[in-house]
């Protein structure tokens, strides 16, 4: 997924692409998704995301004053 870099808010520097990973079952290191609508809690507390949109992040970090920010962008045509 590309992107255009933003510039940070707060202190206008060029911000630096990267992720944050999730832990997911069982230690499993992926990409955090943005997922549509409230959480809703399963069995054994678990968060149903069955059936819901859900799309990978983009994380941006500026490298002066750290601030995060985070972009859910559609997929292109052709990975959906």
């Amino acid at each position: 997924m590309s992107m255009p870099t933003p510039d940070c808010p707060a202190c206008r520097e060029k911000m630096q692409a990267g992720y944050v990973p999730d832990a997911g079952d069982h230690g499993t290191l992926r990409r955090t998704r943005w997922v549509e609508g409230q959480p809703q809690v399963r069995l054994f507390r678990r968060l149903k995301i069955t059936g819901k949109r859900q799309l990978d992040t983009v994380t941006f970090r500026c490298p002066r004053c750290g601030w995060l920010i985070w972009f859910a962008p559609e997929p292109p045509a052709s990975e959906e």
